[in-house]
């Protein structure tokens, strides 16, 4: 399987959102109001692991609260560890 090719889907709705790559990985927040969203849970499939699709979905979903000026807490661990490694991503974390 060739991860390059594989496209990120983004759906959210007024309260809640998700990244996702088929059914291989998600990624989802939750809307909080006044610019603040909360990154819950990213899960990537057993057939797709080991392929970066986490790190896709982190990448597309920084990119996504810059674009919308949006801040976000990691509470999901996945997020808190790659805020950590990518101290250039922490303009979007919520103070």
């Amino acid at each position: 399987m060739n991860s390059e090719s594989l496209q990120i889907e983004h759906e959210e709705t007024a309260t809640h959102g998700e990244f996702r790559i088929g059914r291989l990985a998600i990624m989802t927040y939750k809307e909080v109001g006044n610019g603040h969203i909360v990154v819950n849970h990213t899960r990537v499939a057993q057939e797709g692991r080991g392929q970066g699709l986490a790190g896709k979905l982190y990448r597309a979903m920084v990119d996504y609260a810059r674009a919308h000026d949006l801040k976000v807490t990691p509470a999901c661990s996945y997020v808190a560890r790659m805020l950590e490694r990518f101290p250039e991503d922490r303009d979007i974390l919520q103070e």
